[in-house]
């Protein structure tokens, strides 16, 4: 697998090399079977990723994310992605560590103040496709 390899070099070049680095290279990798696997949602990867992290708490059994089947008619999921984009949002712009917490915090204050804003909202989903094509230089 060229990712395992790419991880294994980005590992001994990043730190110091160990054994545990090593062994990485000839690990058997099993690719676990959730029940709440998903089919038809690419763009939410990164919060399925960080809502698994969350509840991984090193034992083999099935951990509770809270997502329900992809085959469930409703909204739960919509909902339950919906507040962890928040919740995750939240904490990256809050964090201590982000040094632009300041300007991004009067930037929302500033936003807040504008009388247009109810208008501005509703019209993100056709906004957010044609800044990110402009940013990124390519059609998404």
């Amino acid at each position: 697998m060229l990712q395992r390899r790419v991880l294994v070099l980005y590992l001994q070049k990043a730190l110091k090399p160990t054994l545990a680095i090593e062994e990485l290279t000839t690990s058997v990798i099993e690719k676990k079977e959730m029940d709440w696997r998903k089919k038809n949602n690419d763009i939410d990867c990164g919060v399925f990723t960080m809502r698994h992290m969350e509840t991984y708490k090193g034992e083999k059994t099935p951990r509770v994310t809270g997502f329900g089947k992809e085959d469930e008619v409703n909204n739960k999921e919509t909902s339950q992605l919906h507040l962890l984009r928040h919740i995750y949002l939240s904490k990256i712009i809050l964090s201590e560590h982000n040094i632009h917490c300041e300007k991004i915090i009067k930037k929302a204050n500033a936003f807040d103040k504008r009388p247009d804003k109810e208008r501005y909202m509703r019209d993100l989903e056709n906004r957010i496709p044609a800044r990110m094509s402009a940013y990124f230089g390519k059609q998404l």
